[in-house]
Formats: C-alpha cells, sequence, structure tokens
C-alpha cells in the first residue's frame, strides 16, 4: 500500500477516503462512491499509481465501465493527469473501453478459437431486431391459435419479446437443457426458437452483445487461452460495477482470478439498468466473493449543497434496507456529506412550481429559466434539465411550447414529435411526389419508373 509522491504533490487537496483507495494497489477492493464524490478521479489516479511506481505496464491494466461515453472520459482524463503527472509510459496499450468493447478485443486477438470467421459482424439492439425479422420463420413459432411462441399476435411484437428472453437467456448463462424439459409449453418453444436463433447467428458469421460477453467467457474459461489472457492482466478496473450483469460479473472474476488484484467502482443507490439486465446484487454481494476483500467508502460529495445532500440522506434513511426473513441487505451502510471546505449560499436548493394545470406549470418553469439565466445564475440554458415521468408530445408538449415562447431552445430526443418538424415533413412530401404516394396513388408502395418522373 502506499501513493505515489508525484500524485501527493500534485494533488493535496484528496481526502483520507479518496487516499485509501488509491493506495490500495494488491488484492481485491470495493469503493463505495457515493454521488459527487470524485469516483472517476479516484479510479484514474490510481490506476496512475499503479504505472508511477512501477507495478505494472500499461498493456497489464485493464480499465473498463458501461458506457461508450464514460470510457472516452476516462481515456481523456488519463491523457490529462499522466501529462500531469509526467507519466512518458505508452497509454495507448492499456486496455480501456466497455465491457462490451473489451472483450471484443480479445475476441479479435483469438478469434481462431472461437466459433467465429474472419470480419463476424456484431449486432447492435436495432440490427439484433432486423437479423431476427429476416429469419422470422426459422426462429419464430406459430402455434394452432395463431399466437406467435403462444404469447404475442403480431410479428414486431414477437420478435422484440423474443429479442428480450434470448438476450436474458444468454446473459444468464441459462443452461438450455433445463428450459428444454420444462412444464411449460412457452419455455419450450423459446427454448427451440433460442437455438435456431443462435445456429443461424453463427451460421451468418454474426453475435449479439450478449453472445460477444459469453464467447469471451468461454476464452477465459478454455483451460489453455484463459491462462494465458490471465497471465497478461495483472490490474482489473471496473467504474459502474452497480450496472453489470450476471456473465459480465463471471467475466471480470475470472479476469482476476489468479491474483484477485481487482477493484470495483460504484454506489447501489445509483443503479439504473435493470431493464437492461443489470443486478445490483453484484456490487451487494462483491465481498462476499473475497475472504480479504477491503472497502472503502467515498462520502464527501463535491457536486451538490448541502441542502440536497441533507435531503438525499433524509429521504434514503426514511426506508427498510433488510429484508426481515434472512436479514439480507439491499444497502450499504453509508452517509453522504457535504464538502467541509465550501461554502453554501443561503437560497432555497430545494423547491416546488405548481400550476393550476399543465400549460401554467410549464410557463412559470420557462419563467424561472430566464430568471436563473438573466441573473447569471447558470451561463447558458443547457445546464438546466428537466426530468418528467414521460417525454411522449401529449406530456412534454406544454413544456417545450412554454420554452419556445420564450425563446429557450430545449432538445427533447424521444418526445416522438420528429415528424412534426418542417424540414421533416418537406423531406417526406418530396418522398410521396416522387414514389406517386399521395391522391389516388396513397397506398401503392410500387412506385413509379424513373423515366415517368423525369417526364
Amino acid at each position: 500500500m502506499g501513493i505515489s509522491d508525484a500524485i501527493l504533490q500534485a494533488f493535496p487537496e484528496l481526502n483520507d477516503d479518496q487516499r485509501e483507495a488509491i493506495g490500495l494497489t494488491e488484492g481485491p477492493l470495493l469503493v463505495i462512491a457515493g454521488p459527487g464524490s470524485g469516483k472517476t478521479f479516484v479510479l484514474v489516479l490510481r490506476t496512475l499509481n499503479l504505472l508511477l511506481q512501477g507495478l505494472s505496464d500499461p498493456d497489464g491494466i485493464l480499465l473498463c465501465t458501461f458506457t461508450e461515453k464514460a470510457a472516452f472520459e476516462l481515456r481523456d482524463r488519463l491523457s490529462l493527469l499522466a501529462r500531469k503527472l509526467k507519466y512518458q509510459g505508452n497509454l495507448s496499450q492499456m486496455h480501456v473501453g466497455t465491457i462490451h468493447g473489451v472483450a471484443n478485443e480479445f475476441l479479435l486477438r483469438y478469434r481462431h478459437r472461437t466459433p467465429l470467421g474472419s470480419n463476424y459482424e456484431v449486432l447492435d439492439e436495432l440490427t439484433q431486431l432486423l437479423f431476427i425479422f429476416d429469419h422470422f420463420e426459422k426462429i419464430i413459432e406459430l402455434d394452432e391459435n395463431g399466437k406467435y411462441f403462444g404469447r404475442w399476435n403480431t410479428r414486431w411484437t414477437a420478435i422484440q419479446g423474443a429479442r428480450n428472453y434470448f438476450n436474458k437467456i444468454t446473459e444468464e448463462l441459462i443452461d438450455q437443457a433445463v428450459l428444454q424439459t420444462s412444464d411449460d409449453p412457452f419455455v419450450r418453444a423459446l427454448e427451440k426458437g433460442y437455438s435456431a436463433y443462435v445456429e443461424k447467428l453463427f451460421e451468418t458469421n454474426r453475435i449479439d452483445f450478449a453472445f460477444q460477453q459469453k464467447l469471451f467467457l468461454d476464452l477465459l474459461e478454455n483451460p489453455e487461452v484463459g491462462q494465458e489472457i490471465k497471465s497478461k492482466i495483472r490490474y482489473v478496473m471496473v467504474d459502474e460495477y452497480q450496472d453489470t450483469n450476471f456473465v459480465q460479473e463471471q467475466m471480470l472474476l475470472r479476469l482476476a482470478q489468479e491474483g484477485s488484484n481487482i477493484a470495483v467502482v460504484g454506489d447501489e443507490d445509483q443503479a439504473l439498468y435493470r431493464f437492461r439486465g443489470a443486478t445490483v446484487r453484484n456490487i451487494l454481494e462483491f465481498p462476499k466473493r473475497f475472504g480479504d476483500c477491503h472497502t472503502v467508502t467515498l462520502s464527501v460529495n463535491y457536486r451538490s449543497h448541502r441542502d440536497i445532500i441533507e435531503a438525499y440522506n433524509k429521504f434514503m434513511q426514511a426506508w427498510e434496507w433488510d429484508e426481515p426473513s434472512n436479514g439480507r441487505r439491499f444497502r450499504f451502510e453509508k452517509e453522504i456529506v457535504p464538502d467541509p471546505e465550501s461554502s453554501y449560499p443561503d437560497y432555497p436548493a430545494l423547491f416546488c412550481i405548481w400550476g393550476e394545470k399543465k400549460e401554467d406549470e410549464a410557463r412559470r418553469l420557462a419563467d424561472l429559466i430566464a430568471f436563473l439565466k438573466e441573473s447569471k445564475v447558470i451561463e447558458d440554458e443547457s445546464q438546466v434539465a428537466l426530468l418528467l415521468h414521460s417525454v411522449r408530445q401529449d406530456h412534454s408538449g406544454p413544456y417545450l411550447q412554454a420554452l419556445s415562447d420564450r425563446g429557450i431552445n430545449a432538445f427533447c430526443p424521444r418526445a416522438r414529435s420528429y415528424f412534426e418538424n418542417d424540414e421533416v415533413r418537406y423531406m417526406v412530401a418530396c418522398f410521396a411526389i416522387f414514389l406517386g404516394y399521395y391522391g389516388d396513388g396513397r397506398g401503392e408502395v410500387a412506385g413509379r419508373a424513373l423515366r415517368n418522373l423525369a417526364t
């Protein structure tokens, strides 16, 4: 345990918990990082501390996070702080990226040990749906009642539903033999469709995101290849660990199997991706995976006003986080505290805006944002985020209109109002004319011959 003198001199403002997380270089480490606690900063400095102390070369470190945006931020901050600390090593050799990206990196390197051919394609969320659509008859079963898999009435809902189940089967490493012997006819039909789906994937040299991770796990479990990969990775560090799923957890644990030099950073209070298969149990049960796991809690919030932190603690402490039947906890014991070195102006950090109806409330909100800008409390309207329970046009419309009336630009990409933009409507009209999709020709998709369009 120890911190490089260069880090201590360059960042004397590090608090005790941050120093402890950076200085713990050996063995499993769990960093419970509350909101605004500088977790990415600590993760980057811990990485550079390993390099500055000569504990690893860059290619011996694997640093991964959940999203592409977060991965880019990690790379940028690593480069920036490395220059500040005058580290001269080649950071491009470090394995930095999303968990999917890291898995793909090793799949490319050891492709000859997988079922994949050269130039294989990784399907994203959209192309995975289109792939199932292209092979619909081979994958989706229609029962005697005219329902797909005995459950869905339309092709597209069947495609979406099957995709979700297929991903879950892969991510949870579910044994297909168990599904085959299920008493539920839906489960048996689903397994049959899943088998056909997997067969088509490899037949066409494609994989989805879930299978990308499963194939990497298979490599790690291969006695020869797995040992070779693990021998090259001395340190594994994972950001946003609360958002990992089962197959990702198994990948990371196997990567760190040899020396258990794995450090995970996250906050169970910020677990957001259950709808994508993530489970908060991974971070809650991480200390149980190892007999000597160090735990550090970053509890100082450098971002929020003291009143916001107080309200947050009060809300979280109002709930019971134990399961009475078995004593299992759903949250680590922690209390977030404000930065003791900061000053907190006496203004209402939390307050309510309401109106007689939605339009009145929207107008008052727009007036507040305009006031904040005019009073120089904010530099730009983009510093304001509006959270609604739904952003469909019928919910977000009054707010967007009120902001527009005050000359405030707003970005709401999921409001489903794309086709209401004048530019888009003009383009659609042009295509309708080109393809003859208007007047008596509306509903015909055959289109017109080019020579007719030219006359």
